[in-house]
């Protein structure tokens, strides 16, 4: 499944199947295959300018591909979702709908994919061309297709139709109960008017002492969570105010976690040691690959998210006195 990265979460449903790349593998899974007429050369062409991000060159290369191979699914689902990442959408539901329209053997995918397009378009009447896409992706699959359950949801939801929404989520959480968006979809089945609220992904992990670290847990305090890691110079000169925020907020109603993004656990424990660092600390290994910052998108640290205590993102990338201050006043309430 392609989701849109935490960070870019406008819209909160976003569930398509395959990018570009994963299309792409797909396709040129076979490595005899090599590029040795029009068509193929068309086709790898468009594959490679579409991961390079170079939307607009890709989608002029897998037109040509299309003309040249008739009926070709491989080339109608690449210019569906390169027409969508490039937010052409009424292309991309053009093409989605040829390959449909060629019985493919992911015909309950592209379904989905083609609900999406239509949702993405934010029309009232292709609100519903949409829930019809999703309701057609779960029963061809057998409900295998689970996001599609997730997808209708929001398009329920849009459409006015609240009482079927919360059904379609409780479904989804049957079927998925340590979903990703689990805090959003429990929050929407109780109140589908949330629906576009940043939910925090949740989590969980251990911490560095054998602790668990479960987001679901934490509900009801606010949250901070500080990405951070003891090679980063600017990371080392805010410890100091996150220290302070600890010790001016740190209880019952206040939750710290320090998500740690250090490739040597000595170094680590070394900082944290040094620096008298008491709050909850979560620590793998990974760099970039953290398994917290990769769930939020982190490409750049020191980085702050504050959650209020309805696991709703209020704020991203504060530092100093005005994440203080934004504690506060979530505090307050």
């Amino acid at each position: 499944m392609y989701h849109l990265r935490f960070a870019s979460r406008l819209i909160p449903l976003i569930a398509l199947l395959l990018t570009p790349q994963a299309v792409a593998q797909e396709v040129f899974r076979n490595p005899a295959m090599e590029p040795n007429d029009e068509f193929q050369k068309a086709l790898l062409r468009g594959r490679d300018l579409a991961v390079h991000g170079k939307f607009d060159e890709a989608l002029v290369e897998l037109t040509k591909a299309a003309k040249l191979k008739e009926n070709c699914i491989e080339c109608y689902q690449m210019l569906g979702q390169v027409n969508l990442q490039a937010g052409k959408f009424r292309d991309a539901a053009t093409a989605y709908q040829e390959a449909i329209r060629l019985k493919p053997s992911n015909e309950a995918e592209l379904h989905n994919a083609l609900g999406v397009v239509f949702f993405l378009q934010g029309e009232k009447d292709l609100y519903e061309s949409a829930i019809v896409e999703f309701r057609q992706a779960i029963e061809m699959s057998d409900g295998r297709v689970v996001k599609a359950y997730y997808n209708m949801g929001h398009a329920l939801v849009k459409a006015g139709r609240n009482a079927e929404a919360s059904a379609v989520f409780k479904t989804y959480l049957e079927k998925v109960p340590n979903a990703t968006e689990a805090t959003e979809v429990r929050a929407l089945i109780k109140d589908p008017s949330k629906a576009g609220e940043p939910f925090a992904p949740v989590f969980n992990v251990k911490s560095t002492d054998g602790k668990p670290l479960a987001l679901e847990s934490l509900k009801g305090k606010v949250v901070l969570l500080d990405f951070w890691a003891s090679w980063c110079g600017p990371c080392r000169d805010d410890m100091p105010e996150i220290r302070n925020i600890w010790k001016k907020y740190g209880g019952d109603q206040f939750a710290l976690i320090g998500i740690n993004l250090d490739r040597s656990e000595r170094d680590f424990k070394s900082y944290v040691k040094d620096e008298k660092i008491t709050w909850p600390q979560y620590f793998d290994g990974h760099v970039w690959d953290n398994k917290v910052s990769r769930l939020y998108g982190v490409n750049a640290i020191p980085h702050s998210v504050l959650i209020d205590q309805k696991g709703v993102i209020r704020e991203i990338g504060l530092r100093g006195e005005q994440l203080s201050n934004a504690i506060g006043e979530l505090l307050k309430k």
